[in-house]
């Protein structure tokens, strides 16, 4: 009788060990908060970004410039565009709660705060280069960059 009273402690102490384990083991394997999405590119033509799991509030930086050597090579455009579209996972459609960034003209950056959650990819359309990150509650998929959502979506 004596034993039980004494292993109580330990047996706490080691589940409450084992509670906190899982608890870094899940922050770690799913980033579950901070940098989501870190991309940067450049080029003509459309391009699919990995894919990203947000749990609800998540914010959109973003920057463009379109006065590299690039406007040489494309010597009809008499201005730049640059087209970010936030496309879902569930139906590889445009996200209606979540309006993507298009921008004609001079170079410019910004922030969007986006309040609806989901598992989205982006879709980037730009003849200069461009940089944007998205930060929030939820998980990446690294293996999925810029091959985006090839297997289920189709933006051929």
């Amino acid at each position: 009788m004596r034993d039980g009273p004494r292993r109580l402690p330990l047996i706490a102490l080691g589940a409450l060990g084992a509670l906190i384990a899982l608890i870094l083991a899940g922050i770690y394997i799913y980033r579950t908060s901070g940098v989501l999405v870190d991309e940067r590119g450049s080029g003509p033509g459309g391009q699919t970004t990995e894919v990203f799991t947000v749990d609800g509030d998540w914010d959109l930086r973003w920057s463009y410039d379109c006065s590299s050597s690039l406007g040489n090579q494309y010597p009809k455009l008499d201005q730049c565009d640059f087209f970010l579209t936030v496309k879902q996972m569930s139906d590889c459609q445009v996200s209606p709660e979540n309006h993507g960034i298009a921008q004609h003209g001079a170079p410019d950056h910004g922030v969007v705060h986006y309040h609806a959650g989901g598992t989205f990819y982006f879709l980037v359309d730009s003849y200069g280069s461009w940089t944007f990150t998205v930060t929030g509650s939820g998980r990446a998929d690294p293996g999925s960059s810029y091959n985006g959502p090839s297997a289920s979506c189709n933006e051929g």
